[in-house]
């Protein structure tokens, strides 16, 4: 919203800046296009509609089966994909009856042909129309129908391969053409079959927050080098382009809004090894989720870095999987939980088949335990090897000695996200090779049912086990390196 005012104070101040003459083009998507069809470089078909009669008319001479109706001038919302005339009627009366991004109703919206590819970001600054790369990023997109397609992750480029020199000389020419002068450049491309084809570009630093180390530099300091120490900027312009590790910024995607109980999402983060940062400030608003349908209805992200690409890689998965298999146990949302169904047993389980000492983790502590399982005489003859101790949240924060086995025993006193944070600490204070147990009573009448309860033993580092025949049907896993020290 400062570009237009940064740039005329500049030109009043007598201070390096770009051309107040070229705000629009900083900020109008269809000025940008039209800009690089005049410099003979390639660029999105499209065209500024007003009424549902410039609709039909452009629909017709544009050709097109699919089409994307977008604000004049905006970031990140208000974006249609359409894939008839009837979608992009009703999308563009929707549009026409709202306010862009900067508040105001222009009654106007940009309706272009939609192109396929792989979308880049590539960053930049600039010092007297002398322009640097700082860091190159990829897209993953998951579509939402009409909506458009909702943000899965940004990765880091971390070196350049085949087709990248393209997009960056392109990338430059964009520069060019819409007369950026200095500071830095947020700019958005597809790489289509044809070569890359720009977006949009915006005068300002890519958003988020990234740690001075993530980056090997802070995009403000590189802009501040443009404007303050030239020298510094030629030293950084002739580096060649390397990342200090592979930095991945994940997007939470929600399946839909609505009222948020409780946050297992807060114990899952904890055993990520590669969690650098971000923010779930969104998802703690009012505690409800947005409906995502773009990049500011996401209810939070995730900084994962790391030297190691594929622990990034295992991070992302964990979370993704959760996302599609078990959203509710990152957040959960009551009218998407599963519902109870029997009353909870007041007695504790047994240990039957479990050696050594065995930690029982329970809402509260019953009068007595033992290893004695249904078959009374079996049960007795395993007591002598079996221990087991019942124990509270408040008693496992201070066990010392790790146990040999568990039982996750605990009903709904606490909150769903209390509950995973327990179920963690349980883990860590296994030894590694340990068994763990969710016995059917509890994950049948837990909100997120048995694919939850899996989902959160699988982030939590345990290998689920194959059932035995004739075996009840607990859910059987084996403890893998303990984290004990992470907690």
């Amino acid at each position: 919203m400062g570009v237009e005012l940064a740039d005329r104070l500049a030109q009043a101040l007598g201070l390096p800046g770009n051309p107040s003459s070229s705000s629009l083009l900083h900020q109008n998507k269809d000025q940008m296009q039209e800009a690089l069809r005049k410099r003979g470089l390639r660029s999105i078909r499209g065209k500024v509609v007003h009424n549902r009669e410039e609709v039909e008319d452009w629909w017709r001479e544009l050709g097109a089966a699919r089409v994307v109706v977008k604000p004049v001038a905006g970031a990140g919302s208000g974006l249609h994909f359409c894939n008839s005339l009837e979608e992009t009627l009703a999308a563009a009366e929707a549009e026409f009856a709202g306010v862009d991004y900067f508040g105001r109703r222009e009654g106007a919206l940009i309706m272009q042909e939609r192109v396929e590819g792989t979308e880049y970001i590539v960053n930049t600054v600039s010092r007297d129309g002398i322009h640097r790369v700082t860091d190159i990023w990829v897209y993953d997109k998951v579509s939402r129908g009409q909506s458009g397609n909702v943000y899965n992750y940004a990765r880091i480029l971390r070196k350049l391969e085949a087709g990248h020199q393209e997009l960056v000389e392109y990338a430059y020419q964009v520069l060019d053409a819409l007369d950026f002068r200095y500071g830095p450049s947020h700019g958005e491309y597809m790489m289509t079959e044809a070569g890359p084809v720009l977006i949009e570009v915006g005068a300002r630093p890519m958003g988020g927050h990234f740690p001075k180390p993530l980056l090997g530099h802070h995009l403000t300091d590189v802009s501040l080098d443009a404007y303050l120490d030239p020298e510094a900027f030629e030293r950084a312009q002739k580096r060649p382009y390397r990342t200090s590790g592979f930095l991945m910024n994940k997007f939470f995607i929600t399946p839909q809004g609505g009222a948020v109980a409780s946050y297992p999402v807060l114990a899952i983060l904890r055993c990520l090894k590669t969690m650098a940062g971000g923010s779930l400030a969104p998802a703690f608003a009012d505690f409800r989720l947005p409906t995502m349908v773009d990049l500011d209805s996401a209810p939070g992200n995730i900084l994962l870095y790391s030297q190691d690409e594929d622990a990034v890689w295992r991070d992302y998965r964990i979370l993704r999987a959760i996302e599609l298999r078990c959203f509710s146990a990152l957040f959960e949302i009551p009218d998407r939980v599963k519902e109870k169904t029997d009353p909870l047993p007041l007695t504790p389980p047994s240990a039957d088949g479990l050696g050594g000492t065995v930690y029982i983790l329970a809402d509260e502590r019953p009068e007595e335990a033992s290893c004695q399982g249904k078959d009374g005489a079996a049960g007795k003859r395993k007591q002598e090897s079996c221990r087991a101790v019942i124990l509270t949240p408040d008693d496992l924060r201070s066990v010392s000695e790790p146990a040999d086995a568990g039982i996750f025993w605990m009903r709904e006193t606490y909150s769903l996200e209390e509950r995973a944070e327990f179920l963690y600490l349980l883990i860590c204070s296994l030894r590694p090779g340990a068994q763990i147990r969710i016995p059917e009573e509890i994950y049948r009448c837990c909100s997120i049912g048995r694919i939850g309860m899996e989902v959160l033993l699988e982030t939590f580092g345990v290998t689920l086990e194959v059932p035995e025949y004739g075996a009840d049907r607990s859910i059987v896993g084996t403890v893998g390196v303990n984290d004990a020290a992470v907690s």
